[in-house]
């Protein structure tokens, strides 16, 4: 027998005789995998010493002589979902001491933040969706993490991308995140190796000439916090190649300025579409705005809420109807056209190659296989947090997280995922009924309305659903049907009064307080 297998034999019983002491060895955290363990070739000592060292890594003892195993997590983006992932998978290691998680988080940029870190793009090509003179449409009372609490101070409820960057800033330091994140790290390549074995490729630059270093890395689970709003969605339109003025995304929207005295048409009147809209009535000649809700033409001021936009003809000229309507419009005198009309979901790092069967196709907007719009449901140690839209999304990513936590403890105190032919069979549902709303596709992952109920759900996946659960769930969409209601009152260009309302929230009563409103619908409902 050769001295390096007689020294992998030491190894391994050194280690048996380790865990021997322990009271839990025949627990799931022991059993260790040794089926894809090389022994290089070195001298004996050598892999005697690595491999001991590498497997008393991933093994600890905790305070009642258990043994436990390390679990290795790696997130994929550092803006709001990846650290609410984080701080849930850390607040596990500090409540029970029974788990251990090694946090990896992998974020692109130099800083946290995410789609909430402004940068002045206006000398290129801009390429992120944060423009310069956003504020929120939902208050910061409701935005906030359960566990970090914001606003109720009688300052403005509805802030800038500043005060939120800000915010998760002081969350990042309150928790202790930044420990966790490499910076600079952009994912290359998600592969599957096994149950719990998915291995990690990310690119760093070593120098300014642009040269990148490759890194790998094998982990147990990894949470995939990417975010979608980087691939802009532009609805294909009969005769768009034949407008002769300019034509941009959303993305690509930075101030009004550049459409002082001109005749815009914004496409979508959701958020984006609503406030860019507004933005550009200030300085524009006339604004239509194209929502595929309005059945019929309606004028305030010098912006036109149009039916659905359907082309472009020869002339450039663009023509508007509703299916509801007989009625055609057409506008002969625009200058440029913003598609204010969405995201595509995009995960560049999962491909023929991942041995993960994912399908996100342009257009449709829906990601399949999920299970609970959370986990794979094939491999359901490979995560996704904060798909859903039309959401409050802080509060709904930190109670995913905690769902996703809760089924990597050695003993789940909520419910566990089902098996793996009820998970798909749930995700295939799911996908081809369009989603709670049991409409289009494109609407598999719009929330809205059912988003309490999702929540309420997950935390009880997770076992933290409870009267102060309730509480928070319940007063969130209290504030959150308020909001609505004052922002849907608001008239397309209209004074942007809703965001001068302040909050205070009551979640003792399942409610809030009206600090400050100037809609004029000053009792609480």
């Amino acid at each position: 027998m050769s001295s390096t297998v007689s020294s992998f034999i030491v190894v391994v019983v050194l280690l048996l005789l380790l865990c021997a002491t322990c009271h839990s060895f025949q627990s799931k955290a022991t059993i260790f995998r040794l089926s894809r363990t090389t022994i290089p070739k070195a001298t004996a000592a050598a892999v005697s010493s690595r491999l001991l060292t590498s497997m008393l890594m991933s093994t600890n003892a905790n305070g009642n002589g258990e043994c436990i195993r390390t679990k290795k997590v790696g997130i994929i983006g550092g803006g709001a979902a990846g650290l609410a992932t984080a701080r849930a998978f850390l607040r596990e290691n500090e409540r029970n001491q029974n788990t251990n998680y090694d946090v990896t988080v992998l974020e692109s940029r130099d800083s946290i933040g995410g789609i909430w870190k402004y940068e002045d793009q206006t000398a290129t090509q801009k390429n992120r969706p944060m423009y310069r003179d956003l504020r929120t449409n939902l208050p910061k009372e409701l935005m906030a993490y359960r566990e970090f609490p914001w606003g109720s101070d009688g300052e403005a409820s509805y802030v800038t991308h500043k005060d939120v960057l800000e915010y998760l800033e002081a969350y990042a330091s309150k928790f202790d995140l930044l420990k966790c994140i490499n910076f600079g790290s952009s994912v290359k390549q998600l592969t599957v190796l096994g149950d719990e074995e998915i291995s990690l490729e990310w690119a760093t630059s070593t120098d300014e000439n642009g040269n990148v270093k490759i890194h790998q890395e094998t982990f147990d689970n990894v949470c995939v916090c990417n975010g979608h709003y980087a691939l802009p969605a532009i609805p294909k339109m009969k005769g768009l190649d034949t407008f002769h003025g300019e034509i941009i995304h959303a993305i690509e929207y930075d101030n009004a300025q550049p459409y002082a005295g001109k005749t815009v048409l914004c496409v979508g009147a959701k958020p984006s579409g609503l406030d860019i809209s507004r933005e550009i009535g200030l300085v524009a000649k006339h604004v239509y705005l194209s929502d595929s809700a309005c059945d019929k033409m309606q004028t305030f001021g010098n912006v036109s809420l149009m039916p659905r936009m359907q082309s472009i003809d020869e002339n450039g000229w663009v023509h508007f109807s509703s299916p509801r309507s007989f009625e055609e419009h057409v506008a002969d005198d625009i200058d440029a056209i913003v598609f204010c009309s969405g995201y595509d979901y995009d995960f560049p790092f999962i491909n023929e190659a991942s041995n993960l069967e994912l399908r996100f196709t342009p257009g449709e907007r829906r990601v399949q296989p999920l299970y609970e719009q959370t986990w794979h449901a094939g491999h359901p140690s490979v995560s996704f947090i904060g798909i859903p839209h039309s959401i409050v999304p802080f509060p709904l990513c930190e109670i995913q997280a905690a769902a996703v936590v809760s089924q990597t403890r050695q003993q789940i105190n909520g419910i566990p995922l089902p098996c793996l032919s009820d998970r798909l069979a749930a995700a295939s549902e799911d996908a081809a009924s369009g989603g709670p709303n049991g409409t289009r596709v494109q609407d598999t992952h719009n929330l809205a309305s059912h988003q309490w109920d999702f929540c309420r759900k997950l935390a009880k996946i997770s076992g933290d659903y409870d009267d102060e659960m309730e509480q928070f769930i319940a007063t969130n969409k209290a504030i959150y049907d308020r909001s609505g209601k004052e922002r849907k009152s608001m008239i397309p260009g209209g004074e942007d009064l809703y965001r001068e309302t302040r909050f205070r929230r009551d979640d003792e009563n399942q409610s809030y307080e009206i600090l400050y409103s100037k809609t004029g619908t000053e009792s609480i409902v």
